[in-house]
Parts: structure tokens; C-alpha cells; sequence
């Protein structure tokens, strides 16, 4: 008879999957860097809201600090 028990990720496993999602994140959130936002927390929050961000979209300067906007052209 088969053994039909689920196969556990291991304790290792678990710990670099988590590892690459946070590298793969922190390169998502650059794009939004590149494009006038503050790294942390408002890139990270942004590639979770809006993905990576289209040529039209960005951060204008503003006195309270970087704010999102989708008429971003520079």
C-alpha cells in the first residue's frame, strides 16, 4: 500500500522560500525607488497596491514627503 501521508516542508525549506519572496519583493519595490518614492515603507506598500509601476506613475515631492501620483513624467 502506498504511503499517502503529505510530505512536510522542512523547517530550511520554509526559511529560504521566505528569503527569496522578500528579494524578489525589495526588487519590485526599487522600480517604485527609481521613480521618486521612499524606499521603506512606501515602495513596499505600493508594489502590493499597484504591482511595479508604469511609465506614468510615481512620487511627486511634497511637503509631508513623497506621494503617489499617476501623472508622473519625468
Amino acid at each position: 500500500m502506498p504511503d499517502t501521508t503529505p510530505r512536510r516542508l522542512s523547517r530550511n525549506t520554509k526559511i529560504v522560500a521566505v528569503l527569496v519572496a522578500l528579494l524578489v519583493w525589495t526588487g519590485l519595490a526599487s522600480g517604485w525607488t527609481d521613480k521618486g518614492c521612499d524606499f521603506v515603507p512606501q515602495s513596499y506598500f505600493l508594489v502590493i497596491s499597484h504591482g511595479t509601476p508604469d511609465s506614468d506613475e510615481g512620487c511627486e515631492p511634497e511637503p509631508s514627503g513623497p506621494e503617489y501620483t499617476d501623472r508622473y513624467y519625468r
